[in-house]
């Protein structure tokens, strides 16, 4: 049997964006469009300024541009940093199904390598970009297991090698090459999301940077192992103990992209949290009743959505992920001020949240009706101290393509988080920043881009 590697290099190699469905260009553009409005957001987020001064003092060839900052780096250092800054308020993409991101690590490297390579054209841009993202999704999906490894992280480490790949032009053989030379470096895992690490938010920039280092190795000679993912030691039977569906990943390969399968977040926090703030919201917009009413809440949740966000709530040594990763602090900001937004998660908000004593009053339990793995339902019983009782359930939450955000919509968050960030933008630049993304295709040299967020 032919190993999953050798088929997609096949494939992937002969694509290009005249072969694109209108659609998938479209969407692709548009997720683009939200990834680096979360990344120029992400720039003021714990951890990412510490990042660039350590790559600044690194140094090295200024090939790439660093997102929001007015610093060009060496591309692997730009693809670690502009990948961080794309994934550091959780508000990046997500592919429901696996809980993975896509984007945060295929984006920076793709533009990574463009810049680098020069002459590279939106068109380009974007084909690199829904192979990275076709492939990342479709490895998620077939795995069956549940988190342990990060797949946005491992996953993304062989999407980013494709995109950057797609790039420099490789032919099949040297794509084959490159993702065994990525899977030497492919890592990430679910023990920082716990502790509340802030080396969460860097997994999938290490995915990004590696993706570049391993394209480039290829392209020069380098070789790496064959048999990536179905091998003795492949990635699928090694990370994953052979608990994947092969057909997953192989059914309409080349002819259907899981971009479109994509969901755009509505707030800025783990999306196993979602179901459950639209829960909230729903009872906060058709009900009346007051915080201080309240007796208990009960959230109905997934076995992996328990075990990843559902824990009581507690402020440690990263309070920003602490908040983004918890079901009780996020329901308690929605039914209080509504729609959570950026500042929800800063540091001091979350140490000097106004009600923790309405967090502790919120529980999570598993609903044993759910699969394990099901991030997109929640069930809220809210009581009150005078007895009613307030429910509400939620299968499809917002964001996902079966309950997309309209236009406006995901126009208005990429303007918020890009006025969010370090760099700052009038609104004739902001507008013609949206111009450019929606008109990608027509970019003759990717550089008229990433001019506009240095």
């Amino acid at each position: 049997m032919e190993d999953i590697a050798h088929i997609v290099s096949k494939i992937y190699s002969k694509i290009n964006y005249e072969d694109l469905p209108k659609d998938v260009s479209k969407i692709t553009k548009m997720f683009i469009m939200d990834s680096i409005g979360t990344s120029l957001a992400g720039t003021r987020a714990p951890g990412c300024k510490e990042t660039v001064d350590i790559f600044k003092k690194i140094g090295g060839n200024p090939e790439s541009t660093v997102m929001g900052f007015n610093l060009k780096l060496p591309a692997f250092s730009s693809a670690l940093i502009n990948s961080m800054t794309i994934h550091a308020l959780d508000f990046d993409d997500t592919y429901d199904p696996a809980a993975m991101h896509c984007y945060t690590s295929v984006l920076p490297t793709a533009i990574a390598l463009a810049e680098l390579k020069g002459n590279v054209t939106g068109k380009e841009l974007i084909n690199a970009v829904v192979m990275g993202v076709d492939l990342c999704a479709r490895l998620g999906a077939a795995i069956n297991s549940p988190l342990s490894w990060i797949r946005t992280s491992t996953c993304g480490s062989f999407a980013s090698v494709l995109a950057a790949c797609k790039i420099l032009k490789l032919p099949k053989e040297k794509i084959l090459n490159a993702l065994g030379i990525v899977y030497s470096q492919t890592s990430g895992n679910a023990q920082c999301l716990i502790d509340g690490g802030l080396a969460k938010r860097m997994q999938p920039g290490f995915a990004a940077s590696s993706g570049v280092l391993s394209a480039l190795m290829s392209e020069s000679g380098l070789t790496g192992a064959k048999e990536v993912f179905e091998g003795k030691y492949g990635y699928l039977n090694l990370y994953e103990r052979g608990n994947y569906n092969r057909k997953v990943v192989l059914e309409n390969l080349g002819k259907e992209f899981y971009g479109t399968r994509i969901s755009i977040k509505p707030y800025p926090s783990c999306r196993m949290t979602h179901a459950s703030i639209d829960a909230a919201l729903y009872l906060k917009e058709n009900y009346q009743f007051e915080i201080s009413d309240i007796d208990k809440i009960e959230l109905y949740t997934s076995k992996m959505v328990k075990d990843m966000v559902g824990s009581p709530f507690q402020v440690r040594e990263n309070p920003q992920v602490d908040a983004q990763f918890s079901i009780p602090y996020t329901v308690s900001v929605a039914l209080i001020e509504g729609k959570p937004f950026i500042d929800d998660f800063y540091d001091d908000r979350v140490r000097n949240f106004k009600n923790m004593d309405l967090v502790k009053k919120i529980n999570v339990l598993i609903d044993e009706q759910l699969e394990k793995r099901n991030i997109s339902s929640s069930t809220i019983k809210l009581y009150l101290k005078n007895g009613k009782i307030f429910n509400h359930n939620v299968h499809v939450f917002k964001g996902n393509p079966k309950n997309p955000l309209s236009e406006s919509e995901y126009v208005e968050k990429f303007k918020k988080c890009a006025n969010f960030g370090i760099k700052k933008f009038n609104q004739s630049q902001l507008n013609e920043l949206y111009e450019k993304i929606l008109n990608l295709e027509k970019i003759k040299d990717i550089s008229e881009l990433t001019r506009m967020l240095s």
